[in-house]
C-alpha cells in the first residue's frame, strides 16, 4: 500500500462512545495505522452518558466539533480539521492510495474512482444511514403493513445491489482488486450493521454470499482481527 503523505503523521479521530455512522472511518483508520508505521492514530470520545452535561459546551467550541458543529470530526497533525464521514472516509483513501488500481477492464483512473464513489455512496447513504434512521425511528419490523416498513425493504434491494455488483469481482474486493479500496471497508459495515439490527433487513441468503466472502477477507487482516478480539 503506497500513500501520498510522508512524515510522521497524527491522527485524531473524534466521535460518540458507540459505533453510529462513523465506523467505516474506524476500520480504515485502524488498517492505516497497521500498515504505515509512520502514522500516529488514537480515538478520543465524546461520552454519550454526559452528552447533557459536556456535549453544549464542546458544540460550540470548533477545535473540538468542528465547522459544522457535530461529529465525527477528524485533526490531522494538529494544524487541519476534518468533517462529515463521507469526506473523511474519501480524504483518507486519497492520501493513503485506498481507491484501488488500474485494471484490464477499466484503465482510466477517473473512472476507476467514479465505480469506487458509487459503491461507498450507496452503501453510507441508502444502508448505513437508512438503518440508523430505522433505528432511530423504532420502526416496526413486525409489521410489514406499516408505511415505515419500507426502508427494511429498500436496505434488503441495496444489499442486494452491492452483493450483485461483488459478485462480478473476480476477488473478494470490488472490481477486480487484489486489496480493499474505500469501498469495500464501507461495505463491510453496511452489511455488518445491516445483519447486527435485523435479519428481515438482508436479502435472501444466496443474495449474500459475495457479501459474506467480503466479511471473511476483512476480518482476517490483521488490524481489523486485532480490532474485533
Amino acid at each position: 500500500m503506497s500513500t501520498k503523505t510522508s512524515g510522521n503523521i497524527k491522527l485524531r479521530l473524534h466521535y460518540w462512545n458507540c459505533r453510529g455512522r462513523v465506523q467505516t472511518v474506524r476500520y480504515m483508520l485502524e488498517d492505516i495505522a497497521y500498515t504505515h508505521k509512520n502514522v500516529d492514530y488514537k480515538e478520543d470520545f465524546e461520552l454519550l452518558e454526559k452528552m447533557t452535561e459536556l456535549w453544549p459546551k464542546h458544540k460550540a467550541d470548533e477545535t473540538i466539533s468542528g465547522p459544522f458543529h457535530n461529529l465525527p470530526v477528524l485533526h490531522w497533525n494538529d494544524t487541519d480539521t476534518f468533517a462529515q464521514t463521507l469526506a473523511l472516509g474519501q480524504l483518507l483513501a486519497r492520501k493513503f492510495d485506498l481507491y484501488g488500481k488500474l485494471t484490464s477492464s477499466i484503465d482510466d483512473e477517473d473512472l476507476l474512482h467514479g465505480y469506487i464513489d458509487g459503491v461507498v455512496s450507496c452503501a453510507y447513504t441508502d444502508v448505513i444511514s437508512t438503518v440508523l434512521i430505522s433505528i432511530w425511528s423504532s420502526v416496526n419490523i413486525a409489521d410489514e403493513n406499516n408505511p415505515s416498513y419500507r426502508l427494511v425493504k429498500k436496505t434488503a434491494n441495496d444489499l442486494k445491489a452491492l452483493n450483485n455488483l461483488l459478485k462480478k469481482s473476480s476477488t473478494s474486493f470490488y472490481y477486480d482488486q487484489p486489496e480493499p479500496t474505500i469501498a469495500d471497508y464501507f461495505v463491510f459495515e453496511a452489511f455488518l450493521l445491516a445483519r447486527d439490527y435485523h435479519e428481515k433487513v438482508l436479502p435472501n441468503e444466496e443474495d449474500c454470499q459475495a457479501l459474506i466472502k467480503l466479511e471473511q477477507a476483512m476480518k482476517k487482516r490483521p488490524a481489523l482481527a486485532n480490532y474485533f478480539n
